[in-house]
């Protein structure tokens, strides 16, 4: 029913066809790196080649493939750079399915809105950077769709319901799993309210700030969603406690996680009252599998295109998690993994040769607070946090290190690389699924995928947007 939904379709098809057989190698475990011996899932060829690269070219892989359309580096040996470019040729720019924001605007005929002031006093920088993208975005379409009010889903301490409400003059109800202070709340509105007013009457803005209304609308409340969730009884409590009447609403979510994002496409696409959607998804580890067996929740958060169900396309808890990591990032930084990667693995390694009837599954050790040192250190923390009796000598951390250290920790390092590159294929797969369900949905008149957020400040900076069906524009 349109270009797009073929392409996008389209693009789903190619890209998990192209997926599904290296699911093995991005579902594995740095943990088990070693005991699992994982290098070796690797064909021969691709072995020889990443062994092939010094540690300064293994370090530069995500950089290298990046611009592996532009330059082909002549140290990277023939298996490697065909491999690049044939993921390469699977990232959603190369399928065609990524829109911008002015081919948007003109597609749907929005005038894109300006804030009146982009300011950080309460956020991060990596906050500001995405409240001050996504507020406009999200005016925009209020303004479109003549939805004054705006449900927030995961809001969490409300930045962004609070800029667009600031800077729009838009009412926000946010809604959050999480409880929140009432009092705290208050005193944040007002804080924020303060400073705003601040900064407008300092960028002399208006000649009358008194006449701008500098109130945060913002109404905050703790629920569990559902995709079946009844909005209206949200909206009359809105209604009564802004005193405002309202009859749709645009939903937007900025990195609602795991099982949420799914859970707000579908209650945009069930919700008559829902006019617009502006979901920015994240932590896909937490996403609920369809053809997970060992998954027995209610909900699931993938897939929900009938391509991928009618495949039973499963990904793997691993592969999600692994898809999270910041690719860009690496790229920037041109660095090696930490020694605690290698660290870890050779623990595991040790752990089940002097542990052999426990359960691995019982060596969690969680993250380090601080660095160490050497392995030295490293174990005698880890083993503490394990609570396990392991007394080694220096002869055998000495032996553990010799029988590791040299090709077997580089296989560590370049496999990892390596997986980073096929890892960012996996959230594009759930990103493709979430598009191509939109556009099966006969209620749903427009749907785009954009890249809104720099990737490098924020990794997760892909948005879903959509818009219902309209009989008629409001004016």
């Amino acid at each position: 029913m349109g270009t797009k939904r073929e392409t996008a379709l389209a693009a789903l098809k190619t890209l998990s066809t192209f997926l599904e057989p290296f699911l093995p190698i991005v579902n594995t475990h740095m943990v088990h790196f070693y005991t699992d011996q994982v290098f070796e899932k690797l064909s021969q060829d691709l072995q020889s080649d990443l062994m092939a690269l010094s540690d300064t070219q293994i370090a530069e892989l995500p950089n290298d493939y990046l611009n592996i359309s532009k330059s082909k580096p002549s140290y990277i040996a023939s298996n490697l750079l065909q491999l690049m470019e044939d993921i390469d040729e699977h990232n959603l720019d190369s399928l065609n399915v990524l829109d911008d924001l002015p081919s948007v605007w003109k597609e749907m005929d929005i005038k894109p809105l300006t804030s009146l002031i982009h300011f950080d006093k309460f956020m991060t920088v990596k906050k500001s950077h995405e409240v001050g993208a996504l507020c406009d975005t999200i005016a925009s379409f209020a303004n479109y769709t003549d939805s004054k009010l705006i449900v927030d889903l995961g809001c969490g301490k409300g930045a962004l319901a609070s800029m667009l409400s600031l800077n729009h003059g838009l009412y926000v109800s946010g809604i959050d799993a999480a409880g929140f202070s009432a009092h705290a709340e208050e005193g944040r509105q007002s804080m924020l309210q303060k400073t705003f007013k601040s900064h407008v009457k300092k960028a002399r803005l208006t000649e009358d700030e008194e006449a701008v209304d500098l109130s945060v609308r913002f109404r905050r409340s703790t629920l569990y969603l559902s995709n079946n969730f009844d909005i209206r009884p949200l909206i009359e409590e809105c209604s009564q406690h802004f005193q405002q009447s309202f009859n749709q609403v645009g939903l937007v979510g900025l990195h609602t996680c795991g099982n949420l994002a799914s859970t707000s496409v579908q209650l945009f696409v069930n919700s008559s009252e829902s006019r617009f959607l502006c979901n920015v998804g994240c932590c896909y580890h937490l996403l609920d599998e369809f053809f997970d067996k060992s998954n027995s929740g209610l909900e699931q958060g993938f897939p929900l295109s009938s391509h991928l169900k009618s495949k039973s396309f499963f990904l793997g808890r691993n592969a999600r998690m692994v898809s999270s990591q910041p690719l860009e990032r690496y790229a920037t930084r041109k660095q090696m993994q930490p020694d605690v990667l290698f660290y870890r693995s050779l623990l595991q390694v040790i752990l089940e040769e002097k542990f052999p009837s426990t359960d691995s599954v019982e060596f969690q050790v969680g993250r380090l607070r601080k660095p160490v040192n050497n392995f030295r250190d490293y174990l005698q923390w880890a083993t503490k946090k394990l609570k396990l009796s392991l007394e080694l000598t220096d002869e055998e951390i000495e032996a553990y290190l010799t029988r590791y250290n040299g090709d077997k920790r580089r296989h560590l390092y370049a496999f990892f690389q390596l997986r980073l590159l096929l890892a960012s294929l996996v959230e594009y797969v759930i990103l493709l699924d979430r598009l191509v369900y939109l556009t099966e949905q006969e209620v749903v008149s427009n749907s785009f995928l954009v890249r809104i957020f720099s990737p490098v400040t924020s990794p997760r900076c892909y948005a879903l947007l959509a818009f219902k069906k309209l009989k008629e524009k409001s004016i």
